[in-house]
């Protein structure tokens, strides 16, 4: 049996944020970028998300907008967090879905770790889940 991605009644909008400008390249942390590192607030328990980029300041020839890693809950205590991230980071295409998938067997819930590229200066996210059988 497969996956049935290409039908829209299998996907359900789950989160949707604007992130705007929160710092300044010149004068604090040039390397941060304008917006900076960013965890979405919720849990997915899907191992499929689709993930629509955006931003209103975008070039006609730029293609990607930034990466997304998956952020874990892990039984080691280290410095009062006990959050880890899975070694492998997702490059989002800008205004094109991209298609994440994450291995169920490593972890039931988790959340996801945002880092848009230093020059955008505000970004929309849509988070789309898959709730279709698997």
């Amino acid at each position: 049996m497969s996956l049935s991605l290409g039908n829209t009644a299998n996907w359900s909008l789950f989160y949707s944020e604007t992130f705007t400008r929160r710092y300044d390249i010149p004068i604090v942390h040039p390397d941060y970028g304008y917006i900076g590192e960013l965890v979405i607030p919720v849990l997915f328990d899907s191992p499929y998300l689709t993930v629509k980029a955006s931003t209103s300041d975008g070039k006609p020839n730029w293609k990607q907008l930034g990466y997304v890693k998956q952020k874990i809950r892990v039984g080691i205590q280290e410095g009062g967090t006990v959050d880890a991230f899975l070694n492998r980071r997702y490059l989002l295409s800008l205004n094109q879905p991209t298609l994440l998938t994450f291995d169920p067997n490593i972890a039931a819930t988790y959340t996801l770790w945002f880092r848009p590229f230093n020059w955008f200066k505000d970004v929309t996210i849509e988070i789309y889940e898959y709730t279709g059988t698997l």
